[in-house]
């Protein structure tokens, strides 16, 4: 009998550790995961999950957020590290990671380490932060990671840092941006080849001086080529996306239909036209200018394709500054920042991936858009905004520069909310519909009159994507696009221009992971402060007793169990 249960004890055992070994090895091919959360924020999109199954070398990770973190940057820090061991799941051994402290380490570490990251253009992150005893303490963060690659390396800054968000909110923005900000970091870091975008020249479009920085920076994940159309209807076939920066000659009936069949054969354009010819230049040389309409001869095209640029100018109430001199005559020069009306900031629209969670973008002299032909086969988004507090000036309009010494009164400004920036996605007509070739076009290919699916993306300003140049003699110093240097701010400039092409590029969807919401749960501050005593003392106390209670419990069932 004591052979047969101790037999049986055996056969158990035995039993279990087989169904344990069998379950690991099922575990190791097959898994799933439930992701509990409404928005799913730890459910990886389905092109990230292709794309790092596809991994055929090591993609090393090194992430510098990490050391003595306040708790929201150790949410991001942690974060991380969660999206990082999900990468691994289904890219396995392919994807490698570590966390480093900047601080950790000897001196001389510390500075060799920081003097890399610095060249990187890895600034840290300041942040101040207010104790209990009421003194602000400033610590320095820094929110990067860089990707290695086959001896490349890439950096990713991990921050989102939206102009008006509060801190909690820029973390919570961090979080939905995660999982777009490394996957797109590892196509750009192990494509062998970029695809080609070029800069539409020959009708005064803005040139390479004025675009430098854009163009350096689309250069990291494309090939930019500048040129002039010419007779060849195929001459732009090699490019995924052309774009159109401030033209301010006519287009011919020529350089028209080669743009009209490059977009009906898929092709992706970006306009960015004033309506409206008048610069800041043209007004600080004379100190008043009159802004009339700008005909380039593609007003007609555009309505085809479902938009129309109004001949007007917006002023906002939230806008940029401009330098004014306010010194009186004989006395020395004094430049203020002043605001200046027609310099709108303008709002990005939350719900589209180009302008989530972007900062406000600078213009000048901005007008407005209308979508036309409802008919067409179209998905409209409004881009860009104004902000609730608008009008607009028709043309013909006389502007100086004294306005700035008049105070705007409010309630002028009756419009809110105008559109200046729409994407369109779909099929497109052509304007050469019921039209003949032009004489001098050098191609016996039929008209296409309807598009292949598509995407097209127009702004009413041509000078959101242009640069400040300042020049010392001959030598040309490029600033930052958005930079302003009035108020020392980079706007949502770069950010947008940089977006709106991989939108008009991207064909399987990977823009879609900036569109990611996150609900943001925060705590009440007034009642953290209020009973933080009480909640500390609840934590300490709570778990002891449940303790208490547990042990007493299995006492008394132990003490009544043997008794019987």
């Amino acid at each position: 009998m004591l052979k047969s249960k101790k037999t049986q004890h055996i056969s158990q055992l035995i039993l279990v550790i087989g169904a344990a070994i069998v379950i690991n090895m099922i575990a190791i091919n097959w898994f799933f995961r439930v992701d509990l959360t409404s928005e799913k924020r730890y459910t990886l999109a389905d092109n990230t999950k292709y794309f790092l199954k596809d991994l055929e070398e090591v993609v090393y990770v090194k992430v510098y957020l990490h050391g003595d973190l306040n708790v929201g940057f150790k949410n991001l820090s942690r974060a991380t590290n969660e999206l990082l061991d999900e990468f691994r799941v289904y890219a396995g051994s392919n994807i490698e990671y570590s966390f480093i402290d900047p601080m950790e380490g000897s001196k001389k570490e510390q500075k060799e380490r920081l003097s890399e990251m610095e060249s990187l253009g890895m600034a840290p992150q300041q942040v101040f932060e207010a104790g209990e005893d009421g003194r602000n303490t400033r610590t320095l963060v820094y929110p990067f990671a860089v990707v290695y690659y086959n001896g490349k390396q890439l950096p990713i800054n991990l921050l989102e840092n939206v102009q008006g968000f509060s801190g909690s909110e820029n973390l919570n923005k961090s979080l939905e941006t995660l999982e777009y900000k490394f996957v797109d970091a590892f196509r750009r870091i192990t494509s062998d080849e970029k695809m080609r975008i070029a800069f539409l020249e020959g009708h005064d479009e803005l040139d390479e001086l004025d675009v430098l920085d854009i163009t350096d920076q689309l250069s990291q994940n494309y090939e930019v080529d500048r040129g002039v159309l010419g007779d060849d209807p195929n001459i732009l076939s090699p490019y995924k996306a052309v774009i159109i920066a401030k033209p301010q000659e006519r287009f011919s009936e020529l350089d028209k239909y080669i743009l009209d069949q490059y977009l009906m054969n898929g092709g992706r354009i970006m306009w960015l036209v004033d309506a409206v010819n008048i610069t800041v230049d043209s007004l600080r040389k004379s100190g008043e200018a009159v802004g009339i309409l700008s005909d380039i001869n593609i007003s007609d095209q555009l309505f085809k394709y479902g938009v129309r640029i109004n001949p007007v100018i917006v002023q906002d109430i939230q806008a940029g500054m401009i330098p004014v001199s306010i010194a009186k005559p004989g006395q020395q020069p004094s430049i203020v920042p002043a605001p200046w009306l027609y310099s709108p900031l303008l709002i990005p629209q939350p719900n589209h991936s180009i302008t989530r969670n972007l900062n406000v973008v600078t213009s000048e002299f901005v007008s407005t858009i209308d979508t036309v032909n409802n008919d067409l086969d179209l998905e409209r988004s409004v881009l860009l905004r104004s902000s609730r507090y608008s009008k607009v000036d028709q043309v013909p309009v006389y502007i100086t520069l004294a306005l700035v010494n008049q105070k705007p009164d409010r309630r002028e400004f009756t419009q809110s909310f105008l559109p200046t920036a729409i994407a369109q996605k779909g099929v497109f007509k052509s304007i050469f519909e019921n039209r003949l070739k032009p004489n001098n076009i050098n191609s016996d290919l039929p008209i296409l009159t309807s598009s292949k699916p598509t995407k097209m993306i127009v702004v009413a300003d041509g000078d959101i994507i242009k640069n400040k140049v300042r020049f010392k003699g001959t030598n040309p110093k490029v600033l930052p696009l958005g930079f302003d240097e009035m108020t020392n701010t980079t706007f949502g400039n770069k950010d947008f221009i940089v977006n709106a092409v991989n939108y008009l590029c991207d064909d399987e969807g990977w823009m879609n992971l900036r569109s990611r919401s996150y609900t943001l749960r925060m705590l009440d501050k007034s009642k953290v402060s209020e009973q933080s005593f009480y909640w500390k003392l609840f934590n300490l106390i709570a778990p002891i007793f449940f303790l208490a209670l547990i042990a007493s419990l299995v006492f008394y069932y132990r003490k009544i169990n043997y008794k019987k």
